[in-house]
């Protein structure tokens, strides 16, 4: 919250300008946890990638192995080399699918990280703006006292310098009548 002191001229506020600055300025830092957020969720991305080629690599090796089984027996070997090549076709369909999948929901993770950033920056915008136009107002009124205090005490000027004169003239002219 921004502090701020009774001005000595007219009744208005004045604020720290140090102070406001370093509000502005925090408001700005609070932006870039969104960005902390994006690259989060881009990890996250990464790891269902990872996993994914993990799992294809896990289904081939299953794959191979259940064939290498198989071959014993000759009669076998056609058939198991022919669902080997059915698992292996599997498994990378498989794949594709769950890499395809992790590339969607990246880009929505992505999509919403980005849109909840430009909310944040926008509401922080938001809040500058109207802290600005608040000061803005207080430096208005500050003015609007100075001016009238500046007034003010021009004319009380104006009035004693009136009086001073009209005294001058009136001990000249009582100067002029005793020395005559």
């Amino acid at each position: 919250m921004i502090g701020g002191r009774r001005s000595r001229l007219g009744g208005g506020w004045s604020v720290d300008r140090d102070e406001l600055l370093d509000l502005i300025d925090r408001l700005r830092m609070a932006a870039p946890a969104s960005s902390e957020q994006a690259r989060r969720l881009l990890g996250e991305r990464e790891e269902l990638l990872q996993q994914a080629q993990e799992e294809a690599a896990i289904l081939i090796r299953q794959a191979r192995a259940d064939a290498e089984a198989m071959i014993a027996s000759h009669e076998v070997s056609l058939a198991a080399q022919a669902r080997a090549d059915d698992t292996l076709d599997r498994a990378r369909r498989e794949s594709e699918a769950l890499r395809e999948r992790a590339v969607q929901e990246s880009a929505a993770m992505r999509g919403e990280a980005t849109t909840a950033a430009m909310e944040q920056a926008l509401a922080a915008d938001r809040y500058s703006l109207e802290m600005l136009r608040r000061l803005n107002e207080q430096l208005r009124s500050m003015q609007n006292s100075v001016g009238s205090a500046v007034l003010e005490l021009e004319s009380k000027l104006s009035q004693i310098e009136e009086s001073y004169a009209l005294d001058e003239r009136a001990a000249a002219a009582e100067r002029a009548l005793t020395s005559d």
